[in-house]
Parts: C-alpha cells; structure tokens; sequence
C-alpha cells in the first residue's frame, strides 16, 4: 500500500499547470456528448432548461420561475444561458463549469493529503464516474452543489495546519454557497467546524459561521424571503415522508453498483490495504481532530446520514459521497498494478452502464412526433407538459410556475387537474404534453376540462402518452 503522505511539499507552478489542464481537457471531452445532446436527459435537466428559458423571457427566480433549489441556483444557470449566448444547449454550460470545478477541486484536495499520483487518481476517478457525469452532463443542482461543498473541503485541508480569520471567511463563503445551491449538502459544514473547532480562537469562529449564513441570506433579498422559504425549504418539508434508512441504504449500494463501479473498486482496494498495512492508515504525527482523513471521513458520514434519512431519496444524489470516498481512496490506495488490474476488469462494466451519459441517443416513438409537432406551432406559442425538457427541446417556452412538473409539487397539492387546465386555457398556450401516468397522467379530470378548454387529443401511444393541441390557436 502507498503510504499517506505526512509532509507536504508544495507542487511546481508547471505541473500543476499541465496536470489541471489535463483534467480540464478529460473532463470536457467526456461531457461533450451529454452537453451537445438534442433531447432532455433526465427530468431535471428538462426542468432547468425550460427554466433557463422562463428567464430569458423576462421570468424571475422565485418570484415568477418555481425553484425547489437554493437561491443561488437559477442565477448561475441563467448567467450560464448568458454566456452561451441564449442557443439551445447554454444552460448545459452550468454543468459543464461545476464539472471542472469540481475535478479540480478534488485535485488540489488530493494534492493537500497525499501525492501527484494520489491526486490525480482522485480526480480521474471524480470525472469519470457514472453518478457524476449524470448531474454534471445534463443540468443538475447536484452537480454545481458538489463542486462548491468539494472546493470547500480542499480549502480546509489545505489551511488545516494554519488558520486565520481571513481563510475563516474563504470556508464560510464556500459553506454559503454550497448550501444556496442545495440545502442537502450542508454536511460540507462538519469538516469546516472541525477545523476552526480545533484553532480554539473565537473570531475566526465567528468570522467563519457569520461569513455563511450572511452570504446564503443575503441571496433570498433580490427574489423575496417569503418566496425563498416556501419554495426552497417549506415545500420539502411538506414533501418528506416517512424516514426509510435500510431502503435508502439499499438504493446508495444498487446506484453505486450500476453506476460508480469504479469508485466502489478502488474503495474495496483501499479497505484492503488498511486491513494488510494498518499502522500506515494514519500517519503518528498527525492531529487527530485535523488529521486528512478525519476531515474526509466527518465528511463522508455527515453526508451519508443525511442520504440515509432523507425522504424521498433520488439516485442523483448518491454523487454526494463520490468525491470524499474517491480522496480517501486516493490517500491509501493499494499498488498501482492492483489498480491497473482493476481498471482492466471493471472499466467494461462502467463503459456499458455510462454509456446513455456518453453517448446519448435521440427521442424516439412518440416523443420523436410531438417535439416537430410543438416546432410546428404558431409564433408566440407556449405549451405545457409533466415532462418540461421536451418543450424546453421543442424551442417552446413554459409558463415560468409549470418550469417544474414534479411529483412531489402533484404530492403536495400544488399541481391539479384544475390547475393545470388553468394554465392551458390560457390564450397563449397552445399544446399539453401528457408524458407520464404519475403525474398530470394520473389526474382522471385532465382530460374534460382540456376538452372544454378546446383542446384535441391528436396523438396517442401505448404508454398514455398523449398530445393535446388548441384548435385555433391563435397566441396574441
């Protein structure tokens, strides 16, 4: 086994350099196919891109645009459309960014606690992992999320032998950023706290956990704090059920069977040689409390108690734990030639699992109808669907509140049959999409009060898919 690294010296400007730029180039090429792609990908990515679209038309995050995420979010995705100039795939860009941030995140992180080789395992293993490359291809808060919480952690390791107010303030931004993207990955706080915990000096404390909380509320001021509540943190509360830890626990191992093979591989590895060397685990010298691998294991388990709590829990956000559990096995990983026949037995594996990631196909059966049918319609036209992405690919704009059609909005009452064919009724709205039985699918109403609202059901296909278009729809 490699022994963790107990002195640190810091690595030439150039390699660093050649070995981010690297990174940069794998992690770009690999997502080139999931940013260029011509349908939706996942449900969320359809989400954010009708709500990229929302906002071009003038739509507000919170206010106008419904956002389930943290305040920060949208205005990264919209200054994301912004810089790819408003084409089809912009707000992909926002994807693209966390990609690279993250990867080098994990980089520096792997350079603070143990070698080059170390960390540019790490940061290989982050880049090409499956859960990865789904909320860092196709658009995810997850994956933004995630590369502020892993840029956070490698600024801790990196400060952890020397702290001042001023770093203080660095970490409690990235905590506040992390947390304005995505609540859920607030566990980022546990190694911050450890480590200013540890200095014993009360204003670097302070200075930390004011830094944080100032910055994550002063972004609910622009959009309204009222708004900000109900959508980001009332409306998941009302969603959460029933706590599930051992159904939890069984969908974070099927994900990261299917999907983060690779990682698991190096992680048995690494356990392995923790068993075979033990008194290498953890270097002498080291303070216990912020120590690398205490820091990325407070990490890890505040983040998996969380997945394992959580209701309902989604498979994107088994991504959580790649980046801790791909530092730690950097750290203490095995010999390179027990890497390398690992490589060689699982990459086949990963390749087949990733690929509709990698290479993603186009629409099919009845989508491959309806996206030209929706093209087809007049100037100004709007249409609404359970599954917004297809509009969103159609080139079709969404009524900012329906940007999000999901289960849990029909769960908590916000969605109805009512509430839907309100929407539809209106003069500018020209088309329903009906995509799924357990969503607007499942409202028994839907389809009278769209006949009444002069809607035609023009297509129809096995699954209840279905396709009602406005006669005479003439958008002012």
């Amino acid at each position: 086994m490699v022994a963790p690294t107990t002195s640190r010296s810091r690595p030439s400007a150039g390699s660093l350099r050649r070995d981010l730029a690297v990174l940069a180039a794998a992690t770009v090429v690999v997502r080139i196919p999931a940013f260029m792609a011509e349908r939706h990908l996942t449900f969320d990515d359809g989400v954010y891109g009708a709500s990229a679209v929302a906002m071009r038309a003038g739509g507000q995050p919170f206010r106008d645009v419904f956002s389930s995420q943290g305040p920060l979010f949208l205005p990264l995705i919209a200054v994301a459309d912004a810089v790819g100039l408003h084409t089809a795939n912009a707000p992909r860009l926002t994807s693209m960014l966390a990609a690279l941030l993250l990867v080098g995140a994990t980089y520096v992180a792997g350079r603070a606690v143990t070698d080059r080789s170390g960390a540019l395992l790490a940061a290989g293993l982050v880049t090409a992992t499956a859960t990865i490359l789904w909320v860092t291809g196709p658009i995810a808060s997850d994956g933004a999320a995630i590369a502020f919480a892993t840029l956070t952690v490698a600024l801790t390791l990196r400060w952890r032998e020397q702290m001042s107010t001023r770093r203080a303030i660095w970490l409690g931004l990235g905590v506040g950023a992390t947390v304005s993207v995505k609540a859920l990955l607030a566990p980022v706080v546990i190694p911050v706290a450890l480590l200013l915990l540890a200095g014993r000096r009360l204003l670097p404390i302070v200075a930390g956990a004011s830094a944080a909380i100032a910055f994550h509320l002063a972004l609910w001021l622009p959009w309204g704090p009222s708004n900000v509540w109900e959508q980001s943190y009332e409306y998941h509360l009302e969603a959460a059920g029933q706590r599930t830890p051992v159904a939890n626990l069984g969908k974070v191992l099927a994900t990261m069977g299917d999907r983060d093979l690779l990682v698991v591989a190096a992680l048995v590895l690494m356990v392995g040689a923790l068993i075979l060397h033990r008194r290498a685990a953890i270097p002498p010298a080291e303070p216990r409390l912020t120590s690398p691998d205490t820091l990325l294991l407070a990490w890890l388990g505040g983040t998996a108690v969380v997945l394992l709590t959580e209701h309902p829990l989604w498979r994107p956000h088994v991504s959580q734990l790649i980046p801790a559990i791909a530092l730690l096995a950097a750290r203490h990983r095995p010999p390179a030639r027990a890497l390398a026949l690992a490589a060689v037995l699982v990459v086949p594996y990963h390749l087949a699992h990733a690929w509709p990631v990698l290479h993603p196909s186009p629409y099919s059966g009845s989508s491959e109808a309806i996206v030209p049918t929706l093209r087809a319609l007049p100037p100004g036209a709007l249409a609404i669907s359970d599954d917004p992405g297809i509009v969103w690919r159609s080139g079709r704009l969404t009524p900012p509140d329906l940007v999000d059609a999901s289960i849990l909005r029909i769960e908590t009452g916000q969605l109805t049959g009512a509430s839907v064919a309100a929407v539809a009724a209106q003069p500018d709205v020209c088309a329903v999409v009906v995509r799924s039985r357990v969503r607007w699918g499942s409202f028994e109403d839907l389809p009278r009060r769209l006949e009444r609202a002069g809607y035609d059901l023009t297509l129809e296909d096995s699954a209840d898919r279905r396709l009602y278009l406005k006669a005479d729809c003439t958008p002012p």
